[in-house]
């Protein structure tokens, strides 16, 4: 099993006038990916540490865990 790792990443959101976060597209080395669809929305800690606002996405076909922890966010991702 291969060890994830912690990758800080821009993201774009938007921030509807009740306060909900959404994030729209991920920046991951100078490319910008948009988020197909958010199938969850959870409180929760990740598995390589912190926690936060989980967000289960579909990003180019793929189901990836998008945290926003604080005021930033992050992906578990196998490149470190």
């Amino acid at each position: 099993m291969s060890t994830l790792y912690k990758r800080y990443v821009d993201v774009v959101t938007l921030v509807s006038k009740e306060g909900v976060t959404t994030p729209l597209f991920v920046v991951w080395d100078g490319m910008k990916y948009p988020i197909e669809k958010i199938m969850a929305i959870e409180n929760r800690a990740s598995v390589v540490g912190g926690c936060g606002i989980r967000y289960t996405c579909r990003i180019q076909g793929q189901t990836r865990q998008l945290f926003l922890e604080r005021d930033r966010f992050f992906l578990e991702s196998y490149h470190p």
